[in-house]
């Protein structure tokens, strides 16, 4: 019993020591800066600096550049970072695993969302899920630009529609549906279209794309239109769409009470595309943390 006891504490101690500076250069690599690692590690800036320099001697190889302005990896360093950010990881994933069974969620949650979409929708269920769990900590990034969630640390991004990137793991949380709508002073003046084919002749509002996804004979397919304006805002799509300016195409969330009040009336109803998924992505690990996977059962509620 006692020469078990010495093994499995001799195989503690190598792990451990093999282990020793890891987190702390991973800071320093992700943050640029031994005072700003520190902080983000809750630690003393010379106590980041011991453990890299013990990490960097037992390696035997320079992973930093020092300089009195800034710290830069070296190109050795920059291929460890990118190796041990997935030791990391799988670390994580192990401490997971160990605290699954743990009641409350608790700890810090970094997540991205598009921008309108995450301050309408998004963040006040995130606000309700803080209220529930006081323990929780979140960092939100409102992004448009799809964020990579493993060189950005991030646990879980909200994507909406097409899911591009097959590597990660997603959960669907809600959908959107794409609404051809206009006013009815336009519809008065114009009339209103009732084939596809008819949107030619008309002053169709261009967002994003000048491409609408649209179903034709029960098949989804796109269309191009053209119009006088131009505008990669949904909001502002709706209000044009209001005054009369044109027909549009957006999700249900920017026109809804527009819908309800009449000030929009939708078109081409049976012409409406599938609807698209809300997702929550979040990297390829093999378990997922605790508040994580809380905070993902919370949007799915919230969002329906």
């Amino acid at each position: 019993m006692l020469i078990f006891i010495l093994i499995k504490h001799f195989y503690s101690m190598v792990i451990m020591s093999r282990w020793l500076g890891i987190d702390e250069f991973i800071a320093v690599g992700e943050e640029g800066s031994f005072t700003r690692a520190a902080t983000a590690l809750g630690v003393s800036v010379a106590h980041i600096s011991r453990h890299v320099t013990q990490l960097e001697q037992r390696l035997n190889t320079q992973l930093l550049t020092r300089t009195t302005r800034k710290v830069v990896l070296t190109k050795e360093g920059e291929v460890f970072l990118h190796q041990t950010k997935h030791l990391q990881h799988a670390m994580d994933d192990a401490t997971a695993l160990l605290a699954q069974q743990q009641n409350a969620p608790k700890g810090k949650i970094k997540l991205t969302a598009p921008v309108m979409y995450g301050e309408s929708f998004v963040m006040p269920a995130v606000h309700t899920f803080m209220q529930l769990h006081p323990d929780v900590e979140v960092v939100m990034a409102l992004s448009n630009e799809q964020e990579n969630l493993l060189e950005g640390g991030f646990d879980l991004a909200i994507r909406l529609g097409h899911l591009k990137d097959s590597s990660l793991k997603a959960r669907r949380l809600s959908a959107r549906h794409f609404v051809i709508c206009c006013s009815k002073a336009y519809l008065a003046r114009f009339g209103e279209p009732h084939t596809l084919a008819e949107l030619q002749h008309h002053q169709c509002l261009v967002g994003n794309s000048s491409y609408w996804r649209v179903c034709e004979q029960g098949r989804d397919k796109h269309i191009k239109i053209a119009g006088r304006l131009q505008c990669n805002s949904g909001w502002a799509l709706a209000d044009a769409a209001k005054k009369g300016l044109g027909i549009i195409q957006v999700p249900n969330y920017y026109i809804e009470s527009d819908l309800a009040t009449g000030d929009l009336v939708p078109i081409l109803t049976n012409n409406q595309p599938k609807p698209e998924g809300v997702w929550g992505v979040y990297p390829p690990r093999q378990f997922v943390a605790t508040n994580v996977r809380a905070l993902l059962d919370h949007l799915i509620k919230s969002l329906n």
